[in-house]
């Protein structure tokens, strides 16, 4: 299970960095950059969204990431197994302007 850093604060699920989803989703099942990908778990912070934020669990470093960004090194059969993973989206308000910024295309 990687460790997970995450600057998209305006996620309902980020708390200081860390996810308290439990799993998160990266899509990009064609990417051949980082920019391809993004975090499909994204749920912008807004005030209708606060009540659903209360039921989510403990924030956490480390985190289950299914991934279909099939030509990532560190994908393997949908699972990221890089040792850290870090989804960047600072500003970000949907989740196509999210990334995973650990995304390494895979050398063949």
């Amino acid at each position: 299970m990687p460790s997970l850093l995450c600057s998209a604060v305006n996620c309902i699920y980020n708390e200081d960095r860390y996810c308290s989803k439990g799993d998160i989703m990266v899509t990009g099942e064609n990417a051949e950059k980082a920019c391809e990908t993004c975090c499909s778990s994204f749920r912008e912070r807004d005030g209708e969204n606060l009540s659903a934020r209360n039921s989510t669990g403990e924030a956490s470093k480390e985190i289950w990431v299914d991934c279909t960004a099939c030509n990532c090194r560190y994908n393997e059969d949908e699972e990221c197994h890089a040792d850290s993973i870090d989804i960047s989206g600072s500003s970000a308000c949907t989740c196509r302007q999210t990334e995973c910024s650990t995304f390494d295309k895979e050398r063949i």
